[in-house]
């Protein structure tokens, strides 16, 4: 299996089939799939997923 990543543009964390699913995209949380999915500043620092970010 491919690993995957958060659909939110600014966000590296590992997302797989029971991650959230919002527009048909996975995101690592709740905080990328509804306030982060455009990038938006602080995202890294805003991600509340519990995994840590890696580059």
């Amino acid at each position: 299996m491919d690993t995957k990543t958060c659909a939110c543009p600014r966000c590296k964390c590992a997302v797989d089939e029971r991650s959230i699913e919002k527009d048909g995209q996975r995101y690592c949380s709740q905080v990328c799939a509804i306030e982060h999915a455009d990038g938006s500043e602080g995202c890294e620092e805003g991600c509340l997923c519990g995994v840590p970010q890696r580059a």
